[in-house]
């Protein structure tokens, strides 16, 4: 501002009149130019300041331009004549973690696909055994789907444009049993069908690779459409189930399929599928849907228990514990009050309907001390001694030769003729196992096989150990569980694992299981280091 003049001297001092101060016009703000970027010219903006302060003089346009550092901390502007107030950054502030990528190979890039193989898979769920048998010419419908399936999958994998890093693949368990598979096939010298035959439960393993790196290529979105496609496969078998077991005459009208009937029920395998289905409904069972889904639990047990079968009673039991053990698990990992009472409820009902069902009467015929029907106990009693003598037969026979304990007999003889172990069965009756897919596979390929498959079983076993304890990270998961459960309890008390309407859905969930287990595991170990750089990033921030 410009300074008032001295009074004079000789005289006293005259009142000097009141002049505002002016605000000074801002000059223009000098900015040095970026060393490889011409300067541009700058805007002369007016500044406007609040009310009651003092205006903000600028530098004329003489002086140096002053060059601010940048600084990390905030500097508020206060009046003149007063220190500014640095402000620290709060402990509330949001500090964005950078984003970690996950490996190219891992990322899902077909969001909207189905997992490779579920076509079949939802095609043996539907129909079971008689649509399994379905041929166009010399092929059944299950094969072609499937070398359709490995098609579709070696052209996605090769002949696309996109290029993925490798997967996680189901073990080296199951490499090893197809690698002996093979071996055995190259020995084969004659009846190159029925070795072929023998040996299709066993090159059915390959489903599981097919399905683990269809798994880890679809998004959440293709998952969601494989469980919706799977779950009208179940619901289709429980329509057909149920016609089939209400009206026995109208079926036998039905055209006949191969050997099999339209319709016909194979009791063991559509039973176990009845369980998953009424696993798979109670796991579904929320607010708004629980009459439909709790309807269709209900109806698949009704349907289930009115069978003549014990291996199936099984497997719908062992179904409907492992969802209730599920839905034990709230989102928090405790046991929730309701879900205490839908397994209460789900016990006493079974306790309450097992001594009427017709399945149930032959389970308990094996007791002492039963009210079943005298031709229900002789029925029950002489199934069970036949497959315990036809188990005795064909363990003795494998062990009496060590080449045969060490490698088994391959493919193509009829070790169960050959060990006597079908006479209590009927000798010519076409049977070709002795309803233990263990001992078959002991027979088969001996104590190596044998070996693969425990450890197989075993690791599949852990995980659902796992799963059932943490809860199933997602509803796909929680079906395949569902799945290698009930098929595995039927394939040790029956022939469902050495046919196609039942290994394929077996390994393909199997698949899933363990590519999806090696694969969390895996993101777990990289947790750590994910841990480390974001604890850097927020030093270098603050």
């Amino acid at each position: 501002m410009t300074p008032h003049p001295a009074p004079p001297a000789d005289g006293p001092a005259r009142p000097t009149p009141y002049t505002p101060a002016r605000a000074v016009r801002p000059a223009a703000t000098v900015r040095e130019p970026h060393p490889t970027t011409p300067a541009r010219p700058t805007r002369h903006t007016a500044v406007r300041e609040p009310a009651g302060r003092e205006p903000v003089v600028r530098e004329p346009a003489g002086r140096e331009p002053v060059v601010r550092e940048p600084s990390s901390r905030a500097v508020s502007r206060e009046p003149a004549g007063r220190e500014p107030v640095v402000r620290e950054p709060s402990s509330r502030a949001v500090v964005r973690e950078p984003a970690v990528r996950e490996p190219v190979g891992r990322e899902p890039v077909g969001d909207d696909k189905l997992i490779a193989g579920v076509i079949v898979v939802a095609v043996m769920l539907t129909g079971g055994r008689w649509l399994s048998h379905m041929q166009i010419g010399p092929l059944y419908i299950g094969d072609i789907l499937l070398a359709a399936a490995f098609l579709h999958a070696l052209w996605w994998t090769t002949l696309s444009a996109k290029r993925h890093q490798p997967l996680h693949r189901p073990g080296i368990a199951l490499a090893l049993l197809l690698v002996v598979t093979g071996a055995h096939l190259l020995t084969v010298d004659a009846d190159l069908r029925t070795a072929a035959r023998d040996a299709a439960p066993f090159v059915y393993a390959a489903i599981a690779y097919l399905a683990a790196g269809g798994y880890q290529r679809v998004g959440e979105h293709g998952r969601r459409r494989t469980i919706r496609l799977l779950h009208i496969a179940l619901v289709l078998h429980l329509a057909w189930m149920a016609v089939a077991t209400l009206a026995p005459a109208f079926v036998a009208t039905l055209p006949e399929v191969g050997r099999t009937r339209v319709f016909e029920i194979r009791t063991d395998f559509d039973v176990a599928v009845l369980g998953i289905l009424a696993g798979l409904s109670i796991l579904k069972i929320r607010r708004g849907r629980v009459w439909l889904h709790a309807s269709l639990a209900a109806a698949a047990l009704v349907t289930g228990l009115a069978q003549v079968n014990r291996a199936g009673l099984f497997s719908c039991c062992a179904c409907v514990l492992v969802a209730t053990l599920f839905r034990a698990r709230g989102t928090n990992g405790r046991i929730t009050p309701r879900a205490v009472l839908l397994a209460v409820t789900a016990l006493l009902t079974v306790i309450v309907a097992l001594p009427m069902s017709p399945a149930g009467q032959r389970l308990l015929a094996l007791g002492t001390d039963t009210t079943a029907a005298p031709e229900v106990v002789q029925n029950a009693q002489g199934t069970t001694r036949a497959r315990l003598f036809a188990w005795e037969r064909v363990v003795t026979y494998t062990l009496d030769d060590p080449t045969r304990t060490a490698v088994g007999v391959g493919f193509g003889p009829d070790f169960l003729q050959k060990s006597d172990g079908d006479l209590p069965i009927g000798r010519g009756m076409g049977v070709r196992s002795p309803h233990n897919y263990l001992i078959t596979v002991f027979a088969r390929l001996g104590v190596v096989g044998l070996v693969l498959i425990v450890s197989i079983l075993a690791g599949l076993l852990a995980i659902t150990i796992r799963t059932v304890r943490t809860g199933p990270p997602d509803e796909l998961t929680a079906l395949c569980v569902l799945l290698v459960v009930s098929l595995l309890i039927v394939a040790l008390l029956g022939v469902i694992l050495e046919s196609p309407f039942g290994a394929a859905p077996f390994f393909w969930a199997a698949g899933i299981l363990l590519a999806g287990d090696r694969s969390r595991r895996g993101s777990h170990r990289r947790t750590p280091e994910q841990k480390t750089s974001v604890s850097s990033s927020r030093k270098v921030m603050v």
